[in-house]
């Protein structure tokens, strides 16, 4: 820990003075490897706020999460499909991020009615035909204060920004989406990205970057679907070869990944990161060497800092 950090972890009354985003992005922390692991996700419209953010809930592979729409502004499915009485209830969006990636949405009667889903059904496929297709991509900001001071502060200021703008009804607020240090994230289906540092600028080019088949990788954290090591090693190919498609690079990794985000327990491994399926014949794979580094980190306000395991690159 620097100097640096000390002074500006100091405190007064037991209230840090500074948030751990400024704290992060001070530092200059990496972002990369930082999305939490999901195939599915599953966003549960809910307007009141977040007062029911126990029914968001993960498992199997399945993220729920408890989002909002702006209030005025009707999301997908039309509003007028809603006056008329066609889709009654609570809305709810269903992305699958790997294979075919697809967003379906849909209403349930009430919002607690997800609780009930099975998780493991839903991350064979149960619901691939569920609702209708939803074809343009989704962006959900977390704007949970709940959780974290930064995402509260920072993910609402950036909602209310991009509610004001023509993406308003691709956007939606959420609970937690993790990495409250990189604050504003948020979460962009149906690839599964995760991106953070947001500003309304990049936010907005996020989406319509995605409606035209790309995606800027300066705010990415990862993709959902691949583990820590992957995410890094994707990350710096893009970086390196310029590659600014949807989908993520295919990435082999030596021995099967811990749930901790570890390879066989080892300290560094060789990623090697596939071109993409429009490179130019004859393009060659990209060795990465990721080395697992401990360093003290900020994971959120109103905490100390703590130990943290990350993959980096070498």
């Amino acid at each position: 820990m620097t100097a640096g950090s000390e002074t500006l972890l100091s405190s007064r009354g037991g209230e840090p003075q500074v948030r751990c985003a400024e704290l992060s992005e001070a530092r200059q922390e990496s972002m990369t490897g930082t999305a939490p692991r999901a195939d599915v996700w599953v966003a549960v419209e809910h307007q009141p706020g977040w007062g029911d953010a126990e029914l968001a809930r993960s498992g199997h592979d399945v993220r729920v999460l408890m989002a909002r729409a702006p209030r005025g502004v009707a999301g997908p499915p039309d509003a007028h499909e809603r006056r008329r009485g066609e889709l009654p209830g609570t809305r709810v969006w269903v992305g699958y991020v790997t294979d075919e990636p697809m967003l379906r949405v849909g209403t349930v009667a009430h919002p607690a009615d997800v609780a009930t889903w099975d998780l493991a059904a839903v991350a064979a496929g149960s619901m691939r035909a569920w609702g209708a297709p939803d074809p343009d991509p989704l962006l959900l900001v977390c704007a949970n204060g709940r959780r974290d001071r930064c995402c509260g502060h920072l993910g609402g200021r950036l909602a209310d920004a991009l509610w004001r703008g023509p993406h308003a009804r691709r956007v939606l607020t959420s609970t937690h989406l993790g990495g409250h240090r990189f604050a504003p994230t948020a979460l962009l289906l149906p690839v599964g990205a995760l991106h953070g540092r947001l500003d309304p600028d990049s936010a907005a080019d996020l989406l319509s970057g995605a409606s035209a088949g790309t995606m800027r990788a300066d705010t990415l954290r990862g993709f959902s679907a691949l583990t820590e090591p992957a995410q890094v090693a994707e990350a710096h190919a893009r970086v390196e070869t310029g590659y600014l498609g949807l989908d993520p690079l295919p990435v082999e990794l030596p021995g099967p990944t811990d749930p901790a985000g570890g390879s066989d327990g080892r300290s560094s491994v060789r990623a090697r990161v596939l071109p993409s399926a429009a490179a130019q014949a004859g393009a060659g794979a990209i060795g990465v060497d990721l080395v697992r580094r401990t360093d003290p980190t900020l994971l959120a306000c109103g905490r100390q800092l703590e130990s943290r395991a990350r993959w980096l690159v070498g």
